[in-house]
């Protein structure tokens, strides 16, 4: 379960900023259409029930004019995340539909290159407009091999249902964000190469498309990875990641704040090893071996003035939560091509041990905000989980067009359980243990064709 949330989040971050695209060394122009589908996670306990998914189409034409290249793609996107919680009886519901249309334009004028981008977006009932651009060079003969330096204006949405008892509400906002980046490359011998990436986010401005209810949030993050390869007995690459970054968001009325939540302290670490498939030892498959650290909390509160009536607000002002956890996840995938013919199979294997410790705190304020009650602890009652994901992808080459599936699932081979106390009496509430039910998701398929002219 964790390790598909965490995987959602990261997924969810990948699609709102999308990174710029890297063109691919190839002479030829290329279109590919593209539909995937994530059934993420569904699953009820005691206290909750939550379903989140994922799904994607897109066509994509990428041109190659002699040393410039231009990118078309036209992207339709659905996502879904939905949680209730009969205890507090407040349900979230977060989810968009999403259509989206970029130009990206690279001119080469060696060894120097610069970038262009530019994608318009309708995501539900707002549209906005995405723009930026890079400059750089690359001479892969030189031990300075390149770099590269960009800006990029992005659009975050914050679409959004919150229902309280019989209350519902509509959130409808869209926040820029800016991102900054550069990045170098340099191999000091031909057999060595370290490359470093640098972004930085910072949130900008509010597009606010509901009059009564609204989003305000400051946003910032940054991430770094560097890389280093070996490439003279068998391709190694070496990775690390760091990323940071907080967040404000509250959630406006009438202009008058009726939610605020902080979350300060994201941090996320990740070392990883792997190797290509070699020509040389064509027996040995592409290893990976990986660790991760996610760490993280929010806190915050919801006022009831917006659902109900004043003196409904007076006896039950608010609802007050501190969500706070940290992740271990340690990693290993093995990967191998078959080729036969115009056909090959890649089949995949990874195992991953996650060590979760999650709490999540819930309270309301007794009459006229004084004082605590209906306090309930919920701590995920696992201390350790091991996870197997099998996968394949198969492809089928046809002269210069190609067809391709994919197909994967999460699997839970063990979990530890905790021994948590049950029943015991804190100052105005009690600890809960929400008691696992009926889980179910993890599982994707993607296909594809590609043509190239």
């Amino acid at each position: 379960m964790i390790n598909k949330i965490v995987l959602f989040s990261f997924m969810a971050v990948q699609i709102v900023f999308a990174q710029p695209f890297y063109f691919k060394e190839d002479a030829r122009s290329s279109l590919t259409l593209s539909s995937s589908y994530f059934d993420l996670y569904r699953g009820t306990n005691s206290t909750s029930k939550t379903t989140a998914f994922l799904q994607k189409s897109f066509a994509q034409f990428e041109g190659n004019y002699n040393t410039n290249k231009l990118l078309l793609l036209l992207e339709a996107e659905k996502n879904n995340l939905r949680i209730e919680n009969g205890i507090s009886k407040v349900e979230f519901n977060s989810g968009q539909k999403l259509t989206r249309a970029t130009v990206d334009y690279e001119f080469s004028f060696s060894p120097f290159f610069t970038e262009l981008f530019l994608r318009a977006n309708q995501i539900t009932h707002v549209s906005s407009v995405d723009y930026g651009g890079s400059f750089g060079f690359h001479n892969s003969a030189h031990w300075f091999e390149g770099f590269r330096i960009g800006f990029y204006s992005y659009s975050f949405p914050w679409l959004l249902k919150l229902k309280y008892d019989d209350s519902q509400i509509d959130i409808n906002n869209i926040t820029q964000s800016s991102k900054i980046f550069y990045e170098i490359a340099f191999h000091p011998l031909p057999e060595n190469r370290l490359e470093f990436q640098f972004e930085k986010y910072i949130s900008a401005k509010n597009k606010n498309e509901n009059p009564a209810f609204s989003v305000k949030d400051e946003t910032n993050a940054s991430f770094a990875l560097l890389t280093i390869t070996n490439s003279k007995y068998l391709p190694v690459h070496i990775t690390f990641n760091h990323g940071e970054g907080t967040s404000f968001p509250d959630l406006f009325f009438a202009q008058n704040s009726f939610s605020t939540n902080s979350i300060p302290d994201l941090l996320y670490n990740n070392v990883e090893i792997k190797n290509d498939e070699s020509q040389l030892y064509r027996w040995l498959p592409a290893i990976s071996v990986s660790y991760n650290y996610y760490k993280g909390s929010i806190v915050g509160n919801i006022q009831s003035w917006p659902f109900t009536s004043v003196l409904t607000s007076l006896i039950a002002n608010r609802i007050n939560y501190r969500l706070t956890g940290h992740i271990y996840l340690f990693g290993i995938n093995a990967q191998k091509r078959f080729t036969f013919s115009k056909f090959s199979f890649k089949p995949e294997l990874s195992f991953y041990q996650v060590l979760p410790e999650v709490t999540l705190d819930t309270w309301q304020p007794s009459y006229l905000v004084f004082g605590i009650k209906d306090f309930t602890r919920n701590i995920l009652p696992i201390r350790k989980a091991l996870l197997g994901k099998i996968s394949f992808l198969t492809t089928y080459e046809l002269n210069y067009c190609s067809f391709t599936l994919e197909a994967g699932q999460f699997i839970p081979l063990k979990v530890v359980k905790k021994e948590l106390p049950i029943g015991e009496t804190i100052p105005g509430g009690v600890v809960v243990q929400a008691k696992p039910g009926k889980t179910d998701g993890g599982r994707w398929v993607v296909l594809s064709m590609r043509t190239s002219f």
